[in-house]
């Protein structure tokens, strides 16, 4: 499978990569702690606490990551 990746990272041999091969059977973890404190999608204030984020529309850069995120406890 290939997966492709929202911005391009450099590879150890300074390639550019736009997508990664993922071969079969291999897991895959999402930091999860990485993603709601990365301030490319939060801004540079995504590693402190504000709540009151919420009480307003959400800016593009939130709502476009497709953040993976935990719905219920089940």
């Amino acid at each position: 499978m290939v997966l492709p990746l929202s911005v391009p990272i450099i590879d150890e041999s300074g390639n550019k990569l736009n997508e990664i091969l993922v071969p079969n059977d291999t897991n895959i973890i999402v930091s999860i702690f990485g993603i709601n404190r990365d301030p490319c999608i939060w801004g540079e204030d995504a590693a402190e606490w504000k709540p009151d984020r919420w009480l307003s529309p959400l800016p593009s850069s939130v709502t476009d990551a497709r953040v993976p995120g935990i719905y219920a406890n089940t």
